[in-house]
């Protein structure tokens, strides 16, 4: 059996429940991932881009990233598992997450630094899916 969740302290999963306001159970089946839906991928990603979640290595190991080259375009793409995507454009240094083909989110990387902060948060936001 998998143990494929995410660890929080009792206080972090409070700051859930009232964030959301939701149950106990509600909070414990999202970061179990006995539930699949649009609030339990918000109460993942918060409990692990702003309240300091652990991700189980079974969860972690689910989540494969795969990096290629496209020098025609002038771009690297990193898949995230079969959902998330990430795109940098090396002229202008703008990088994309994609999510589902759709972009989610757009950020200017000025250094090294920023696109790594940036492909974590990608990478976290494939954790939680």
């Amino acid at each position: 059996m998998t143990d494929k969740r995410i660890y929080l302290s009792e206080s972090g999963m409070a700051k859930l429940r009232q964030t959301f306001n939701v149950s106990h159970v509600t909070v414990w089946k999202a970061l179990t991932y006995k539930t699949e839906s649009a609030l339990a991928e918000k109460i993942r990603y918060v409990a692990l881009t702003q309240l300091g979640g652990t991700a189980s290595k079974e969860l972690e190991a689910s989540v494969e990233c795969e990096t290629s080259h496209e020098e025609v375009e002038k771009t690297m793409t990193q898949t995230f598992g079969p959902r998330v995507k990430l795109v940098f454009f090396k002229e202008g240094n703008v990088v994309r997450m994609y999510v589902d083909g759709k972009e989610e989110k757009k950020a200017f990387c000025k250094d090294i630094p920023s696109f790594m902060a940036f492909q974590q948060e990608v990478e976290l936001k494939a954790l939680t899916l």
